[in-house]
């Protein structure tokens, strides 16, 4: 349609200048916001990810560098404990290696001598893999092997009964007990103040040495079979190192390669 010229024309409305100044700033304004809430929302993340990194970093930082305060102590506590092999019904000799890597040890006298050199033996750390490994010997519950004694397999026969591997913890009798033998007795024998505290089935390596004048035997019997701990030189030895009679001088890392067990 056309307009005519004399015909007045509609004008629309101006927006006024600060109504429009206004709506930018709304603008701005909520761009802003949304920028920050997007920063917070990713800062917060990243920083959740920092801590963790750190924290990891400082847990593996105190485990490596640790001193256990636990005994045995590095440089602080020198224990010994009688051990023996016990296969069917008669005592093997002891493991032959005298290499002592990290201080839990022998010096080939049927004795674990345990005095560790450093971190790695000392504390919830000082257990018998650590000594199977310095004599070069294996005890699982498929075999206990090693220099001096070849391998003692489990299922095989003792007297025709099958076998299996155990080993035994023997503790000292609290003298204080009223029932307990007397050691200053003369009829007594050390054998008689000591007593079985604990059998394991499994994962030997995982034993914990506990204290000085311990005894452990490591045994190849029929299921049930009583098992003595070590023989009374054995425990003498270990009560006359406790007094000081043998230290240990320092580290000594090579295995003889007889001292090696089986392979796999």
């Amino acid at each position: 349609m056309k307009i005519g010229l004399d015909e007045p024309i509609a004008c629309r409305p101006v927006a006024k200048p600060s109504s429009s100044k206004k709506v930018q700033r709304a603008a701005r304004a909520a761009a802003a916001s949304k920028g920050a809430r997007e920063r917070r929302e990713l800062g917060f993340p990243l920083a959740l990810a920092v801590v963790v990194i750190l924290g990891v970093a400082l847990v593996v930082f105190a485990r490596s560098s640790r001193t256990p305060a636990a005994a045995p102590r590095v440089g602080n506590d020198h224990w010994h404990s009688a051990y023996a092999i016990f296969d069917c019904d008669r005592f093997l000799p002891a493991f032959t290696s005298a290499a002592d890597p990290d201080g839990i040890h022998s010096h080939q006298d049927g004795v674990v001598h345990v005095h560790p050199w450093n971190s790695s033996a000392a504390g919830d750390r000082a257990d018998l893999d650590v000594f199977f490994e310095s004599m070069g010997a294996r005890v699982t519950d498929d075999e206990i092997s090693g220099p001096g004694i070849g391998v003692l397999e489990a299922g095989s026969n003792c007297d025709g009964e099958p076998t299996v591997i155990r080993v035994v913890r023997f503790t000292r009798i609290d003298p204080d007990d009223p029932d307990a033998p007397r050691a200053d007795d003369p009829a007594t024998r050390l054998n008689d103040i000591y007593e079985a505290t604990d059998v394991y089935t499994d994962d030997f390596g995982d034993v914990r040495l506990l204290g000085d004048l311990e005894a452990f035997t490591f045994a190849r019997v029929p299921v049930g079979a009583e098992i003595p701990p070590p023989p009374e030189d054995r425990l003498q030895t270990a009560l006359a190192a406790s007094a000081g009679n043998l230290l240990s001088t320092g580290p000594e890392t090579d295995l003889d390669p007889t001292d090696a067990p089986p392979g796999e």
